[in-house]
């Protein structure tokens, strides 16, 4: 188990789940080695001597916590409810204390429920500062890096700091997907030479439409590769792009029971090394979040919708429950504790599900056309 200063295991169990766990995972073929190149005392071809995983932890944590009020503007505005999303900030958030913020751990919860737009949706906010690394978690780390002459090699009792700024948006229309992304930093600092660090982001972004409108889905990928080439272009040092993050995508969001995924896809990345470049990557992957979105809600939000279409939606929400609850490694380790933070856990669960046995769409139907995609996956750009 962990050690969490400052908060309970229970309170930051949603973000450890899909961060500190994400390294227990054993497969390579999944997922790239952790490359140690940006450690403090050996930094990467794009860091100057200013830019310390130390100070790019920083500056993304303070960028996460500023877009995390922007977008929930934004939301609201799109929403146009009465409904607001509700605060639940736990730890060094729980009030404004801007120098506990800076020190200590804690976390937002942002919730609306019942709106126009959005039936329910959430955007979390996990900072965790000042952790201890385990045996068995730096063992697991250690397996994954690759050993580089100068470079940090995480041990037990190295400490280490997270910070992720996640959102899910489920729509009342079913013609306007739900909507789901996250990106995190993890840093971890040696325990015997406080010269020496590393750090790496992760994240994605994604879509579960309810029905097929092509166009709206080709926009939304067509909007991510752009942004990913222009990060990486061929025959970068960090050998990413946007059809491996696809296919990274296209792999995690996997029922396999159902031998379907959840939805379109998107992208997701994992293990990137934190250089200044990196850095402008994947805050550019959060400040893409709503321009990929709200134009697909200001088309379709207001669209007419049967009460079988509904039940459609209900229905494909049930799989995306299913996968949370079965194959999510954030979900899955964050019940599995003693005393979890449940509500924060299951904050992106759907509100309204259905479970019919045996569902068939009708041969024909747009139904089926959506299912079909969703077995065998499609280049949308």
């Amino acid at each position: 188990m962990l050690f969490l200063p400052n908060l309970s295991v229970a309170a930051a169990i949603v973000f450890l789940g899909s961060t500190v766990d994400a390294f227990a995972a054993t497969s390579s073929a999944s997922k790239p080695i952790i490359s140690s190149s940006v450690s403090s005392s050996a930094s990467g071809s794009d860091d100057d001597a200013s830019s310390t995983p130390q100070k790019i932890f920083e500056e993304f944590t303070q960028f996460l916590i500023n877009h995390q009020t922007d977008m929930i503007s934004k939301i609201e505005q799109a929403d146009g409810s009465e409904n607001a999303f509700s605060r639940d900030g736990w730890g060094a958030f729980a009030s404004d204390n801007e120098d506990d913020q800076q020190s200590k751990s804690g976390g937002i919860t942002r919730v609306i429920q019942g709106g126009n737009v959005v039936e329910k949706g959430a955007c979390s906010l996990t900072v965790i500062r000042n952790g201890v690394l385990t045996a068995d978690r730096a063992a697991t780390i250690q397996g994954r890096q690759k050993q580089e002459d100068g470079s940090l090699v995480v041990n037990e009792g190295d400490s280490y700091s997270a910070a992720a700024l996640s959102v899910v948006l489920h729509t009342r229309n079913p013609f306007v997907p739900t909507f789901r992304s996250d990106v995190r930093i993890f840093f971890v600092k040696s325990a015997t030479d406080d010269s020496s660090a590393i750090a790496w982001f992760g994240g994605g972004s994604d879509l579960t439409p309810y029905y097929l409108i092509d166009e709206d889905i080709s926009k939304f990928h067509r909007d991510l590769k752009s942004m990913c080439d222009s990060h990486f272009p061929e025959n970068n040092e960090y050998d990413l792009s946007h059809a491996k993050m696809k296919q990274l995508c296209d792999e995690y969001f996997y029922l396999p029971a159902r031998s379907e995924h959840r939805g379109t896809g998107g992208i997701f990345f994992d293990d990137l090394p934190a250089t200044t470049s990196t850095l402008s990557f994947v805050k550019d992957v959060a400040q893409g979040w709503m321009p990929s979105w709200l134009p697909i809600v200001e088309k379709n939000g207001n669209r007419e919708f049967t009460d079988e279409q509904k039940h459609w939606q209900c229905l494909r929400r049930g799989r995306y429950l299913e996968f949370n609850l079965l194959y999510d490694r954030g979900v899955k380790f964050g019940l599995a504790n003693n005393n979890p933070r449940v509500e924060g856990v299951m904050v992106s669960a759907p509100p309204k599900i259905a479970f019919d046995y045996n569902h068939v769409p009708e041969e024909g139907s747009e139904e089926e056309r959506l299912v079909k995609v969703l077995k065998q996956p499609k280049d949308w750009c």
